[in-house]
C-alpha cells in the first residue's frame, strides 16, 4: 500500500507539471525588446486568441522591436510588428504606441492584429494555421523593424586622387547628413591645395587652387553594405600669377563643374566604416586667365574640361 500511495503520488505530481508547463503556440516569437512587451506577455495574449498549436521554426513569426527609421523619442515610446507566413511573406506590419505602465495591454492590441489578418485568411480558431497568406493580401507600407536605414550624420576623411592639377593628390573631408529617407545631402573639401603651371613666352603663370563638392545622394543599404549614387556639384576657387612677366599681375576665378558621384561603404563596426568613391565633372562655367603677349591676349592654364576625383575613406558614424 505505500508503494501505490507513493505510485499515486508522483503521478499526481507529474500531472501538475505537466499542466503548468506553457503549451507550445503556433505562431513563433521574434524580437529585440527585453521589456514591454515582454515575451512572455506577448505569448500570453497569443495563447488567448489563438489556443493551443505546433511550434515550428519555419512556420507563422510574430516580429517585433523598435523602428530605427523614426526619432528616438518616437522609437522608445512605439513598437514595431510584423506578422511574417511560412513563406516570408509579410501579412501585417503595424506600428503600436507601447508605454512601460501598458506593456500587457500592447501584447493584447499584437495578438489581436495577428487573430484579426489570419481571419482575414479564413482561418479560425482551433483550425490548422494557413500555410501561407493571399497574394492578393494588402499591407500597410511600414518599414520593415530589421531593415535599418542610413545613418543620421556622417564624418570622413581620407585620400583622394584628381585627374587634373586642380585636384592633385590631396586629403579629402566629407560630412553627409541624411534628409529625408534614403536621400543624403553629402558636403566635400579638399585640404590642400592643387597647383599648375604654364611656362608662356619667357614667363610662367602659376596657379594655385582648392575645391569644394556637393552632392544629394540616395543610398540603399543590403546587409553590412551602404551603396550611394546621385549628381554632384564642384566649386573650386583658382589664384593665378604671373610675376615674370614685364607686366606681372594676379587674378582669381572661380570654376563650376556638374557630374554624378557614386561610393559604396563597408561596415567595419557600428560606428566605423571604409568607403569608396568615385565622381566625375563637366565644367560648366568658368573665366579665363589671360596674359599680353607680344601684343597679344593669350589664354593660360585654361580650366581642364573634366575632372574625375577617386577617393578612399574612414567613415565615422556620429548618428545616431
Amino acid at each position: 500500500m505505500p508503494i501505490c500511495a507513493a505510485l499515486a503520488s508522483t503521478l499526481l505530481l507529474a500531472r501538475a507539471v505537466l499542466s503548468a508547463a506553457p503549451t507550445p503556440l503556433s505562431v513563433r516569437l521574434t524580437s529585440d525588446v527585453d521589456e514591454c512587451p515582454s515575451s512572455p506577455q506577448v505569448e500570453a495574449a497569443l495563447q488567448q486568441v489563438l489556443g493551443d498549436g505546433q511550434q515550428s521554426a519555419h512556420g507563422w513569426v510574430l516580429s517585433y522591436g523598435r523602428d530605427a527609421s523614426v526619432p528616438e523619442a518616437e522609437r522608445k515610446s512605439s513598437v514595431l510588428m510584423a506578422l511574417i507566413d511560412p513563406a516570408g511573406q509579410r501579412l501585417a506590419v503595424r506600428q503600436i504606441p507601447a508605454s512601460p505602465s501598458d506593456c500587457g495591454a500592447v501584447a493584447s492590441a499584437m495578438a489581436a492584429v495577428v487573430e484579426r489578418s489570419l481571419r482575414t485568411l479564413g482561418w479560425t480558431r482551433g483550425e490548422p494555421m494557413p500555410e501561407s497568406a493571399r497574394p492578393t493580401t494588402v499591407t500597410e507600407s511600414v518599414p520593415s523593424p530589421l531593415r535599418k536605414p542610413s545613418p543620421r550624420l556622417v564624418l570622413a576623411a581620407g585620400p583622394a586622387i584628381g585627374s587634373s592639377a586642380r585636384a592633385g593628390t590631396n586629403l579629402l573631408l566629407e560630412a553627409r547628413v541624411r534628409v529625408a529617407g534614403p536621400i543624403c545631402i553629402r558636403l566635400g573639401s579638399g585640404v590642400l591645395s592643387g597647383s599648375d603651371s604654364e611656362k608662356v613666352g619667357s614667363g610662367t603663370v602659376r596657379l594655385t587652387s582648392r575645391y569644394f563638392t556637393a552632392a544629394p545622394l540616395a543610398t540603399f543599404v543590403a546587409g553590412r553594405a551602404e551603396f550611394a549614387a546621385g549628381p554632384a556639384l564642384l566649386l573650386a576657387f583658382d589664384h593665378g600669377s604671373s610675376a615674370s612677366f614685364a607686366q606681372g599681375g594676379s587674378g582669381d576665378r572661380e570654376v563650376l563643374a556638374l557630374g554624378a558621384a557614386i561610393g559604396v561603404a563597408a561596415r567595419l563596426s557600428p560606428r566605423w566604416r571604409l568607403s569608396l568613391g568615385l565622381e566625375g565633372f563637366r565644367v560648366a562655367l568658368g573665366a579665363d586667365y589671360v596674359v599680353d603677349l607680344a601684343g597679344k591676349r593669350t589664354v593660360v592654364v585654361a580650366p581642364s574640361p573634366w575632372e574625375g576625383i577617386a577617393s578612399a575613406k574612414l567613415e565615422f558614424v556620429a548618428w545616431p
